[in-house]
């Protein structure tokens, strides 16, 4: 009786993988393009997770990364703080800073 209902959790545990956790806080979302990548953007006002949504063949960290803060700025119109976006090619953790100059 459970395998009936394992097709109806399927596209909901897929589903989960594009939302940040709740209890991270980051309760604005938003979608940008940059280096050639797709960005899946969840931020608040201190900090922003950018979850690359494209696929590609052994993407380099490093390019990931600038393209994900890129992404980030521009879905936000906060500055991302030197030195603290850190994560892999799925997903880079950042600090913001949105104070208005």
């Amino acid at each position: 009786m459970r395998v009936r209902f394992l097709p109806l959790m399927f596209p909901l545990v897929l589903t989960a993988c594009n939302v940040a956790h709740p209890l991270d806080g980051l309760n604005r979302t938003g979608t940008a393009s940059a280096g050639g990548h797709d960005f899946r953007v969840n931020w608040n006002l201190e900090s922003a997770q950018a979850t690359r949504t494209n696929p590609a063949w052994r993407p380099g960290l490093t390019q990931v990364i600038q393209a994900a803060v890129q992404a980030t700025q521009e879905v936000t119109g906060c500055k991302v703080r030197p030195g603290t976006a850190m994560g892999d090619i799925a997903l880079v953790n950042m600090a913001l800073d949105c104070r208005v100059e």
